[in-house]
């Protein structure tokens, strides 16, 4: 019995089939894919043509990426559909938070390397996946020439069919092709709730010493500058609808002791797709000063968290004379201070004075008798 002798060329154009075969199985399986993810029956993974060059030179024109349903974050290059004929390959420049009637929608809005304008927000939903790996156009093209024309030649060779059906099969393809791609497909557009945001209210809080912005509405504050007459207040937290502020005690005093509104500037974006722009008046109440007297001393409390200005005029009698003593003191926020007459001093009154709301107040009261 003769042995087989090997011959190369059989044996090349037999891999070369495989190869072949292999890659037209692994096509059919990624155009499958790609048409579940596109029609949003099965979303896995799937490929997309790139056909402008607002990603060059990360992807260039032609150039074929094939991306995988995954988690993405800001900075990554995903594939968002329209439509299921029209994708786009962008990578994502921010999140947004709409209401629309239907809740609450988490909105994606990516931007290409080579442009500078960013794309419409659009529905999480609608972005099939995010970009693994890129197949350059040098590569993927001839690849798809040498399997398509294997294909053809395949068909071509069966009995009854032939090279005039093989080509009748290609004009018919490239027709239904053609026609899905120029037919466009409506895009049903989702309502939205008109963009709100009303003011519920500006208020002190004496017990921590801030003041409180708050809102209602559809909209959502993102970030927060507040100047209060005029000087940046330190910002102490930011909800989606309340920024709470401290502004300089020295401005509550005065809006306290004169009656004199603070004027508060709030500008702040909403939604990262607006600004607001607000300017409120807010009068700062408070409480008097509380004073007593302990064993010949006065003693002057503060309850409020601002400081206040007292005077106090001590009349007292020393060495058979009456004498005057005459004190302005700033008493801190929360904090007392204490007056002390002389120490030979005989019946002590003590007078004291404040503003309130722009009014004069002031009480007298016996300190020392005797």
């Amino acid at each position: 019995m003769q042995a087989r002798q090997f011959e190369p060329k059989s044996f090349f154009l037999k891999s070369l089939s495989l190869a072949l075969s292999i890659l037209f199985l692994l096509s059919i399986l990624v155009v499958v894919l790609t048409l579940l993810s596109r029609f949003d029956y099965l979303n896995i993974l799937g490929a997309s043509v790139v056909i402008s060059d607002s990603m060059e030179p990360t992807i260039r024109r032609w150039d074929m990426v094939i991306y995988v349903n995954s988690n993405f974050t800001v900075g990554d290059v995903v594939v968002y559909c329209v439509t299921p004929s029209h994708c786009i390959v962008h990578r994502v420049a921010d999140f947004l938070h709409l209401n629309t009637v239907n809740g609450y929608k988490t909105m994606v809005t990516a931007k290409g390397d080579n442009v500078n304008i960013t794309d419409s927000p659009v529905e999480i939903e609608k972005v099939r996946g995010k970009v693994l790996f890129t197949f350059p156009r040098e590569l993927w093209i001839p690849l798809l020439v040498a399997v398509t024309s294997y294909i053809l030649y395949g068909l071509a060779r069966i009995p009854h069919v032939g090279p005039s059906y093989v080509f009748v099969l290609c004009v018919w393809l490239l027709l239904v092709v053609s026609v899905y791609a120029a037919v466009p497909r409506l895009i049903t557009p989702t309502p939205v709730v008109e963009p709100v945001l009303n003011l519920a209210g500006v208020y002190l809080d004496q017990a921590s010493c801030t003041v409180s912005i708050r809102y209602t509405g559809t909209l959502l504050l993102t970030s927060v500058k507040v100047n209060v007459n005029g000087a940046l207040a330190e910002v102490v937290s930011i909800s989606w609808r309340e920024v709470v502020v401290r502004p300089d005690p020295r401005l509550l005093q005065g809006a306290f002791e004169g009656r004199r509104p603070l004027l508060v500037e709030v500008e702040a974006e909403l939604n990262y797709v607006g600004r607001l722009y607000g300017r409120y008046k807010l009068l700062v109440g408070g409480a008097n000063p509380e004073l007593s007297v302990i064993n010949g001393v006065l003693l002057v409390r503060n309850p409020n968290c601002f400081p206040i200005a007292v005077d106090v005029a001590v009349r007292y009698l020393v060495n058979s004379t009456w004498a005057w003593s005459n004190t302005t003191l700033i008493v801190e926020g929360a904090s007392d201070a204490v007056i002390e007459p002389p120490e030979d001093a005989k019946y002590v009154y003590a007078y004291v004075y404040w503003f309130n709301q722009g009014e004069k107040r002031w009480v007298g009261l016996s300190v020392k008798t005797g």
